[in-house]
């Protein structure tokens, strides 16, 4: 079987991720106090448990993917790569939020596509 073909994407996924971190760092101007709960809230649900942290991370992506939120597609990705989680993991979480969410799910792999270049993949398309 011949490997897929690796392709960078147009945009930086980390442009998109620092416009998104712009936009919490807005809200952590004007509520501080809120900010702090919601992130404290956030941790606690991602710190290891019954479920370890890959296996939370892999979760989160395929509710991003579900939910279509560009932002958190990418940012759950970054996260699954720090935790360890395969290409081939992601694709099957890809076909279960697929599965789930239908064709408007299913184009939201372009988010993927460009995740996996910025996370995944070095300038030639070869794994990092």
């Amino acid at each position: 079987m011949t490997p897929p073909k690796k392709t960078k994407g147009s945009d930086s996924e980390r442009k998109l991720l620092e416009h998104a971190n712009r936009g919490l760092q807005l809200l952590t101007e004007y509520k501080p106090k809120l900010m702090g709960k919601v992130n404290a809230f956030m941790a606690e649900a991602m710190h290891p448990g019954a479920l370890d942290k890959k296996e939370k991370e892999r979760i989160a992506f395929g509710m991003a993917m579900t939910q279509q939120c560009h932002y958190c597609i990418g940012m759950h990705i970054r996260a699954c790569k720090h935790a360890g989680v395969t290409v081939e993991e992601i694709m099957e979480v890809c076909g279960i939020a697929i599965m789930m969410g239908g064709g408007p799910v299913l184009t939201h792999m372009a988010e993927v596509e460009r995740a996996l270049n910025e996370f995944y993949l070095d300038e030639n398309g070869d794994p990092i």
